[in-house]
């Protein structure tokens, strides 16, 4: 909640600053305005207080708003000085002169609170079986060749279930269950098919599947915008059908953020950790726009040029493990054909980098106006955009390091009215994007401790060309039709087409159409009712394919325990079978979407009024081999109030409730 206690000096300038004149048209004013601007904040101030000048703080500042105004028969001046507390102020100011040249420049800053990702959430999928931090829990099992128990192995006995507490470095490389239900656990390269007489099933589980870890624990993280403009309009007056425009923008955005990484092939170890933010974005435009008649024409060339001036963060990753070499079934001859390019051994790397970039625009736009209330609008945009890239020394390297990409748009819009109550809109709009395709050599890692992570085996060098997720040609087209069913009430009717065609086969073409209706009336004196239905039908939604699920080209079913087939972790072909037989795809995208909102508004007095909406939205997606659905229900209440002329009240409640189902499940997260 916030409060503003305003003792105030309200000054008229006038009368204290500007001298005393005969001449009317000769104004000088404004006023002065101090005083105590307070805020208290329960829990998280990311939420409630997200673009605060106070923080996320108990404060009480002191502030100060000066305005100052003046004007005389050729020109007008207006200065706007908002203080607050020990931040930079935000100024404001506004000069005309006699109509030919008009200046609007302004300085703004403020704080955005971020929010702190505490990482505690992943640790479901991790599988039990803690050996090492606090002592065995089974005593030994030992056992020779043959699986009849001896002396001096290091495999251990878990009981019928595994130990549930863990953390990422005391987990065995493999766990196994016999037929009556016992569970095993061993880092041993060389695994018994049985144990006393019975088979066991093994499975290689590395380490911890998904861990995370909050290094910033106490860290609180946010960012100072602090952004300058100024914009100019020159009218001649040998030339008035004509305005030419100008502007410079200066953006600097200052502070930490939080930086998620993650290490892989020993476990998904998610880390959470900190960013310095230090990113300057200039900018350049100019332009005109003309009238000539019932055509108006403009047109804007901007140059703009992002740059981060603080250093990237580093990070260490997790030892690198991968499937051991050989295997009881089939010694020595295992395969792993992922390419590995760094772990621990490569020391601190950095990640998380923010590219500098270049773009420079152009715009387009005209618009005709014709009779019976009807106008055509066309618009041409081009926009080119370089970006600096660079590869690892030793790890990969890019051979371009400057990267473009080109968009072009074009679009219309037909608006008309056709009777006295019903009225068109029609638009259509023709994008197409071309970005680079990126030419890169990674360097696989060799290690003598794992020698099937590369260790010679691999080449020295590995060239790929990835082609473009980004370029891509877009086609919408759309119509609407307002319908003013009674003096009070109108019904909008709404289709949309959209067509998303990527250039590259793996992701191909998603096409989205949208059909909407929204009622709009006046329910009795003073209430006002609105509601809208939307429908949305998307074919072949932004997926990855074969994203997951290894399916047995044999059988045709997922993967199993039987040996004499290609398990997980465990058969000869652990790389090709599990990874490059994968048939399942994925996407978070939905298919179908419903959605429905209703609101009323009561304004019985000027000075009050209430407002009740509730929001339904549905989501599903049926996958090749899984589906998924989401359901959102949102209510909300508010009151405005405003007892006096400079205060108000409002007072807000909104309730959120979303429950979502996936039939799709993997129980157990190898690698």
């Amino acid at each position: 909640m916030r409060t503003r206690s305003n003792w105030l000096l309200a000054l008229v300038l006038a009368v204290l600053l500007s001298p005393q004149t005969s001449r009317a048209e000769e104004t000088v004013g404004g006023k002065i305005e101090a005083g105590v601007y307070g805020q208290d904040i329960g829990k998280n101030g990311t939420r409630v207080s997200e673009y605060s000048r106070l923080g996320d703080g108990n404060t009480s500042p002191g502030y100060g708003i000066f305005d100052f105004h003046g004007a005389t028969p050729t020109s007008a001046a207006d200065i706007s000085i908002d203080i607050l507390g020990a931040d930079d102020p935000n100024v404001e100011v506004k000069f005309d002169f006699n109509r030919i040249l008009r200046v609007d420049a302004d300085y703004s800053a403020f704080k955005h609170q971020l929010g702190h990702d505490r990482i505690d959430y992943m640790n479901a999928a991790v599988p039990g079986a803690n050996l090492f931090a606090s002592g065995n829990p089974g005593a030994p099992v030992s056992i020779d060749a043959a699986g009849v128990p001896t002396a001096g192995t290091s495999i251990w006995s878990l009981g019928t279930s595994p130990d549930e507490e863990l953390n990422p470095n005391n987990i065995p490389a493999y766990i196994g269950k016999d037929a009556s239900g016992n569970w095993y656990a061993t880092n041993l390269a060389a695994l018994p098919p049985s144990i006393a007489g019975q088979t066991v099933a093994w499975q290689q589980v590395g380490r911890a599947s998904v861990y995370g870890e909050d290094f910033a624990k106490d860290q609180v993280f946010e960012i100072t915008r602090k952004e300058a403009k100024a914009n100019a309009d020159l009218t001649l007056p040998f030339l008035p059908n004509v305005t030419f425009h100008a502007g410079v923008r200066n953006e600097r955005r200052e502070g930490t953020e939080q930086s998620i990484g993650m290490s892989k092939c020993t476990a998904c170890h998610v880390t959470g950790g900190s960013r310095e933010v230090a990113e300057q974005t200039d900018e350049f435009n100019v332009g005109a726009t003309g009238r000539f008649g019932l055509l108006t024409v403009d047109y804007n060339y901007k140059n703009s040029e992002f740059r981060e001036n603080a250093a990237a963060p580093t990070r260490v990753y997790d030892p690198a493990l991968a499937p051991s070499p050989a295997t009881p079934y089939t010694p020595g001859n295992a395969v792993f054909d992922n390419r590995l390019l760094y772990d621990y051994e490569d020391g601190a790397l950095v990640y998380d980098q923010t590219p500098d970039s270049k773009k420079q625009s152009h715009v387009l736009k005209a618009r005709m106006d014709f009779a019976n209330d009807t106008s055509l609008i066309g618009s041409f945009v081009n926009s080119d955009t370089k970006s600096r890239k660079q590869g690892e020394a030793g790890i990969w390297n890019i051979a371009d390091q400057e990267l473009k990409s080109t968009y072009d748009g074009y679009g219309f819009r037909l608006a008309s009215k056709v009777t006295d109550s019903v009225k068109v809109l029609l638009h259509g709009k023709l994008e197409q994007v071309e970005t680079d395709d990126s030419v890169i050599t990674f360097f696989p890692m060799g290690t003598t401790a794992q020698p099937n992570l590369g260790g010679g085996t691999l080449p020295a060098s590995i060239t790929n060309t990835y082609e473009s997720v980004e370029s891509r040609d877009v086609v919408t087209l759309g119509a609407d039709a307002v319908w003013r069913l009674a003096r009070k009430s109108t019904l909008r009717l709404g289709y949309e087409y959209k067509a998303d065609d990527r250039d590259s086969e793996h992701y191909g073409k998603t096409t989205k159409q949208t059909a909407d209706a929204i009622l709009k009336t006046v329910l009795g004196k003073n209430v006002t009712f609105r509601a809208g239905y939307t429908y949305q039908n998307i074919d072949d939604p932004f997926m990855h394919e074969n994203a997951a699920g290894y399916i047995d080209p044999i059988t045709g079913l997922p993967y199993t325990n039987d040996p004499t087939v290609n398990v997980i972790g465990n058969g000869p072909l652990y790389g090709t079978a599990f990874y490059d037989l994968r048939q399942t795809d994925l996407s978070n995208q939905p298919e179908n979407v419903h959605e429905g909102k209703v609101s009323s508004t009561w304004s019985p007095v000027a000075n009050f009024s209430t407002t009740a909406a509730i929001r339904y939205r549905n989501e599903e997606n049926e996958l090749d081999r899984s589906e998924w659905q989401q359901e959102t229900l949102s209510p909300s209440l508010s009151f405005w109030y405003a007892p006096a002329q400079k205060l108000n009240l409002t007072f807000a409640y909104n309730y959120l409730g979303q429950r979502a189902e996936s039939r799709f499940c993997q129980g157990w997260y190898d690698g």
